[in-house]
């Protein structure tokens, strides 16, 4: 009993879930001058009422299981074909008068509604106890119209729940996925630093020069791990909803702008750079998330600008805010890049060097975390990121 209320149940929502069967019921009870509208569904072994427009008084209702062998319904099934009778008592068909007779029906009209997959749904239909003058070549065309109707909403429909349904089991993994990131970000952070903190011990205390290189190679690797990790951490807590946190204090910035860049200068110490800092007071921010910021960008000019050429980094303090520009001479960014260059996992196509794509777009988050802004600016084969922040 319960499987069948169930069904019934399933049946009436996906009927419910169409807003125009209310207009259809009354379309064709007034194209047709018949007062009795009806959307029916056939589940193999019942017809139920799905919609009702009742202005016969009949008494039927949504949900309701209909009596077969008061109406035409199994016809309808058996032949997949309309039904038109405009007054019974002018049909040949015996067994079918005996059926409206004894419920003292006089016209029906009824329509096949197939699904998507060619499968009987059920009727579009319409019943009265008084015989009608019917147009078919006018009636039929709008009933097969409206019945497809229906048909192209049950489809529509039914696809859009099982994206949802899709979607909801996306999302899920989603948050696993970023949750297992976050994790294993985290636990990955401390044996690292141990890497990096010995690595560059021995780099600073070995005399041989072999070993003295070695110990730096150890050194650069574990601190661009260290970077990516940092990226992959952020990215996580921004897709689980925490965001970026922020320590703010008074920070002198161009002694973080040029810590990052001695940093990045050792894996590349003959690239040329020109720095013109002028930001000369602190300014209220995060240290540890704007040298992120200044590792990210500077990185990224390292790895994308022409190697021969001069990268300009720019500081300065206008009005109320905290101005950073970096420029290099490179080639054009792709106008598909471009446009999505702060979101996650977009790159550049002269990318030389293996990544996530991470590194805009948690620089983007922390600057508007910050109540400021970056952006990036491409012209005469120069590739120019300004960003600021209030101070």
């Amino acid at each position: 009993m319960k499987e069948n209320n169930d069904a019934i149940s399933h049946l009436l929502m996906r009927i419910e879930d169409i807003p125009a069967v209310k207009n259809i019921l009354n379309t064709i009870c007034l194209y047709t001058g018949m007062d009795l509208g009806l959307v029916t569904s056939h589940n193999g072994h019942q017809w139920i009422a799905c919609a009702v427009r009742d202005s016969l008084g009949v008494g039927v209702t949504a949900g309701q299981q209909l009596e077969l062998h008061y109406t035409l319904g199994d016809e309808a099934h058996d032949k997949h074909a309309p039904i038109i009778i405009p007054d019974i008592d002018y049909c040949e068909n015996e067994d079918w008068k005996r059926k409206l007779h004894a419920k003292g029906f006089k016209s029906y009209i009824a329509f096949p509604i197939v699904d998507n997959d060619g499968l009987f749904f059920g009727t579009l239909c319409t019943i009265d106890y008084k015989a009608v003058s019917i147009d078919r070549e006018r009636i039929a065309p709008l009933f097969e119209l409206l019945a497809e109707l229906i048909s192209f909403h049950l489809g529509s429909i039914a696809k859009i729940k099982n994206t949802q349904a899709l979607l909801g089991e996306e999302l899920q993994y989603s948050e696993r996925r970023d949750t297992l990131l976050s994790v294993l970000g985290h636990d990955l952070k401390n044996p690292l630093s141990a890497v990096i903190t010995l690595s560059q011990y021995l780099a600073d205390k070995l005399e041989n020069a072999k070993h003295k290189q070695t110990a730096k190679l150890i050194y650069d690797s574990s601190y661009r791990m260290k970077g990516l990790i940092d990226n992959m951490l952020d990215f996580a807590r921004s897709k689980l909803g925490t965001g970026i946190h922020l320590n703010k204090n008074l920070v002198e910035l161009d002694k973080v702008i040029l810590q990052a860049l001695r940093e990045i200068q050792t894996s590349a110490p003959h690239r040329k750079v020109q720095t013109n800092l002028g930001a000369k007071h602190p300014v209220t921010c995060d240290h540890e998330r704007m040298a992120q910021v200044f590792s990210n960008l500077i990185g990224n000019s390292f790895r994308h600008g022409l190697a021969e050429n001069t990268i300009v980094i720019k500081s300065s303090i206008e009005s109320d805010r905290f101005i950073f520009q970096i420029e290099n001479d490179g080639h054009q960014i792709a106008a598909p890049i471009f446009n999505n260059l702060f979101k996650p996992f977009v790159g550049r196509k002269n990318q030389k060097e293996g990544g996530l794509g991470l590194g805009l777009y948690i620089s983007k988050q922390i600057i508007t975390a910050h109540s400021g802004d970056i952006h990036v600016k491409c012209f005469d084969e120069k590739v120019v990121f300004t960003l600021w922040i209030p101070i």
